[in-house]
Formats: C-alpha cells, sequence, structure tokens
C-alpha cells in the first residue's frame, strides 16, 4: 500500500503518475486506466482545494485474473455538509479563488466499480476501486479489511496482517515486527503466510504456527481473532501491544486484551480470551502505529461504512506518524 501525501498542486500530478506506474505495473488494460487517471485526479484536485493535510493511499490487488486498484482519498477536515448535493453534476461551493467543496464526487463515483464515502466535522474520506475480472467471493458472513502504511520515508514496513476463512468462523491475523524496512517487512510476510497456511480454526495452532515462523527474529507483537460466522462469542489469543476493540451496533465498545511478552521469543503461551460477538458488531484491530482511539471524534455513521472505508477514516485520524501503521476492520453479517 502507498501513501502519497496531497498539500501542494505538484503532488496532484504526482499521484496520478504513480497510481498509472502501479496499475501499469499490474497489467491492468488501457481503458481501466484511463478511468484511474481521472478519479485519482479528482480525488487529489478535492484534497487540495477544499481540505487539509490530504493524502492519497493506492491499494494495487492481484489475485488470480482480478486485478484492481483501490484509491482511497484522506483529509482532516473541514467535512462536507451538504453531501446529497455535493454528489450533483457541477456542484461547487466554491467562491472567489474557486475553493469549493464537493467538485468531481459524481464523476468519481460513475467511473468506480466499487465506491464508498464517509464525511464529518472530522474529515472526507472517498474510497473508489477499479477493477477488471471477476474478485474471488468470500465464503463466509464476516468481511475483514485493512491498511498497511509504512512508517514516513520507508518504503515498507514490519506490520501485516492475514484472513482465513474456515467453514464456520473467519481467523484474522494482525502483526506487527520490531523495526521498520525491508528486513522487518520479510519477517512480517514470514509471519502471516504462516497463519494463512494452517487449516482449521484453532487460535492455539495458529499461534504457535506464527512463534514458529518468527523464533530468532526481531520479535513481535500480535493479536489473531476467530470471528463466528453468525453472532455468539469471538475469540482472541495475543502477546504485545496490537489493540483489539469490538465495536456494537448500540455504539458500546469492549476491547480485546493481549498478554504481555514477544512474538518468537516468549516461551510461554497465552491464554484465550472470549468475548461477546452481537450480530453486526465491527471489530477493530490496530498496531501500536495509531493512537487510542479518540471517540469524542468518531460518528457513529463511520462505522455503518464498508470496513476498509472505517479502516482508512481511523488511520487518517489516529496516525502517529512516527511508527509502521496497521489497521483491520471486520464486520459480522447483520
Amino acid at each position: 500500500m502507498i501513501s502519497l501525501p496531497v498539500v501542494e498542486a505538484s503532488q496532484v500530478g504526482g499521484a496520478r503518475r504513480r497510481a498509472l506506474h502501479e496499475a501499469e505495473s499490474l497489467g491492468m488494460p488501457s481503458d481501466l486506466q484511463d478511468r484511474l487517471a481521472i478519479i485519482v485526479t479528482e480525488i487529489a484536485t478535492n484534497l487540495l482545494r477544499h481540505a487539509r493535510e490530504g493524502e492519497v493511499v493506492l491499494v494495487p490487488e492481484r489475485r488470480g485474473p482480478h486485478l484492481g486498484m483501490t484509491v482511497i482519498g484522506m483529509d482532516l477536515g473541514p467535512g462536507i455538509t451538504a453531501v446529497e448535493t455535493a454528489f450533483e453534476d457541477g456542484y461547487t461551493t466554491a467562491g472567489e479563488g474557486g475553493r469549493g467543496i464537493g467538485g468531481g464526487l459524481g464523476a468519481i463515483r460513475r467511473l468506480s466499480d466499487e465506491f464508498d464515502f464517509h464525511t464529518d466535522q472530522g474529515g472526507t474520506t472517498v474510497l473508489a476501486k477499479v477493477a477488471s475480472g471477476a474478485a474471488p467471493s468470500s465464503p463466509d458472513a464476516v468481511t475483514a479489511e485493512g491498511l498497511i502504511v509504512p512508517k514516513p520515508g520507508f518504503d515498507a514496513g514490519g506490520d501485516a496482517f492475514a484472513v482465513r476463512h474456515e467453514t464456520d468462523a473467519t481467523l484474522v491475523l494482525l502483526l506487527d515486527v520490531l523495526g521498520h524496512g525491508a528486513t522487518a517487512a520479510e519477517e512480517a510476510t514470514r509471519g502471516a503466510a504462516a497463519f494463512e497456511e494452517c487449516s482449521g480454526d484453532s487460535l492455539d495452532e495458529a499461534h504457535r504456527e506464527v512463534c514458529r515462523a518468527l523464533e530468532g527474529g526481531r520479535g513481535a507483537a500480535s493479536l489473531i481473532v476467530r470471528i463466528p460466522s453468525e453472532g455468539g462469542v469471538l475469540t482472541g489469543i495475543g502477546l504485545g501491544n496490537v489493540r483489539g476493540e469490538i465495536v456494537s451496533p448500540d455504539g458500546s465498545r469492549r476491547g480485546i486484551p493481549c498478554a504481555p511478552g514477544i512474538v518468537g521469543a516468549t516461551q510461554k503461551h497465552p491464554r484465550q480470551t472470549e468475548h461477546e460477538w452481537p450480530q453486526g458488531a465491527t471489530l477493530v484491530m490496530s498496531t501500536d502505529g495509531l493512537r487510542n482511539a479518540d471517540r469524542t471524534g468518531e460518528s457513529p455513521a463511520l462505522f455503518s461504512r464498508r470496513p476498509l472505508a472505517i479502516a482508512a477514516t481511523l488511520y487518517k485520524r489516529r496516525r502517529r506518524g512516527t511508527d509502521d501503521c496497521g489497521i483491520v476492520v471486520a464486520r459480522g453479517a447483520a
């Protein structure tokens, strides 16, 4: 995943060129590249003209015949008040100097194969995806999506996540290897691969395999959860400072604790914990690259969006900027 700041005019073209470079590397057809170029330009231009601390994140995706690029535009305000009007063609609140809010949103939505949007006084998140080929369908009632963004100044980092769908449950891993850069990324990839290669829905076995894969390395923190396909009991197992929080449909929140220790070094096996998992609940998992929740700034409407839009919004608003950043959001069926 590629993070690009958009705070000055030259960065609009830079974001478009980087998106097209990544799309060409994927082998994306030219018609999709044309749509992608317009989407990135519209998102970045809106960020530059109308928002504070704009940022574009690119998420390239290749799964079998499926090629896709998700473009996420995020900012820290002021937000859009007239949302429905903002999507009308030609709408702008621009006054003298051409500044306004909402330009290009309707075009972005029409050009996208997938689209989501959230805005409140804390800022706006726009998610647009172009894709070719059928995306693999999820066999489970749980949807889990996330963002991994390296520490500023690095092309790779030690955070990673992985998702496994089993018959009656979905297992999710979020891993934070100590350090930054390519070596940390290699270890994180190895730990995630060990998790993905496990079979069955045993948290203890998944945790052991991740520990074995990381023995002798830098050490890591991790949290693994098992989410039932229907409402019931969510179980978790973790070491270190990866955080988990369950947000219920009524807005109540409950944390998922991790035991002290280091994955790959601590010999004592942590105990599993159990937590109520109501129908329609949302799970948020994050590494220490994000601050703890500032709940006064989170609109309840945010948790009705798709998991990746939620993850992107929380990433933007909570990111410390001094570490790798990993966040995963999962939601069960309503």
